[in-house]
């Protein structure tokens, strides 16, 4: 039988794979550009030290008879916040608000290992947060961040759409396996599968998405589309060419 641990080690043997895949690509990227590249590869590279922590069973706690995979919070606590302050960075967001989509989903990491572990009324309030929390990033990015968007050459903009979406649809999707989860949907197996997944799809996918279409980002008036308006760039709602 196929154990979780067996799970881990091939997640991270994709991981590892797909580090050394975008390592040898970075150089083939221009330095002007490689700034918004290297957080994503920190990523990959930090997913793929602490899924072969939970491999070993390396920081693996029980708090409350409940285990806690202390490398896998830690993992979630850096990804998500560094993958929405990339997709920010996208259209130059002020620092207030990069703060706010880094803060945010740390907050979310946190309150739903708390509510995995402690349940009761304790439990439904952190669960409700994280929901709240993606509703509040929505928020941010489909308003004041999508206004500032505005200001950025229109291949930009449409890289920075794609990317929100992205991880919008792909961490939406996340949120509810994990509430699924935490209600008993799924045995220990099956959390570990769609668990490792779905973070697979996120850190790999965000980082191979960016790195295919870095050029389309402004350099000194330099990228794919810049000022030229060859770009058909949806609204807010995905209608193109909509301002």
């Amino acid at each position: 039988m196929i154990s979780a641990s067996l799970v881990y080690a091939a997640t991270a043997a994709v991981y590892a794979l797909t580090l050394v895949g975008l390592l040898a690509w970075l150089p083939r990227i221009g330095e002007s550009r490689r700034r918004y590249c290297y957080p994503v590869v920190a990523v990959v590279g930090i997913a793929t030290v602490t899924t072969a922590l939970s491999a070993l069973g390396v920081g693996v706690l029980t708090v409350n008879g409940s285990e806690l995979d202390v490398p896998s919070v830690a993992d979630d606590l850096i990804s998500y916040a560094v993958l929405w302050v990339v997709a920010g960075l996208l259209v130059d967001e002020s620092r207030r608000t990069l703060a706010l989509l880094a803060v945010i989903p740390a907050v979310q990491v946190v309150a739903f290992n708390v509510a995995s572990v402690g349940g009761g009324a304790i439990g439904l309030v952190c669960l409700a947060a994280v929901v709240v929390g993606h509703v509040v990033i929505a928020y941010l990015l489909l308003g004041p961040v999508w206004k500032r968007a505005r200001d950025v050459p229109e291949a930009q903009r449409l890289l920075h759409w794609k990317a929100r979406n992205l991880l919008l649809f792909l961490i939406g999707m996340l949120i509810a396996f994990a509430l699924l989860s935490v209600g008993g949907a799924f045995d220990e197996l099956g959390i570990a599968v769609l668990a490792e997944y779905v973070g697979l799809l996120i850190r790999v996918g965000f980082a191979g998405f960016l790195f295919a279409n870095v050029d389309a980002i402004a350099v000194d008036g330099f990228g794919d589309g810049a000022g030229d308006g060859s770009a058909a760039v949806p609204d807010a709602g995905g209608v193109p060419g909509a301002d």
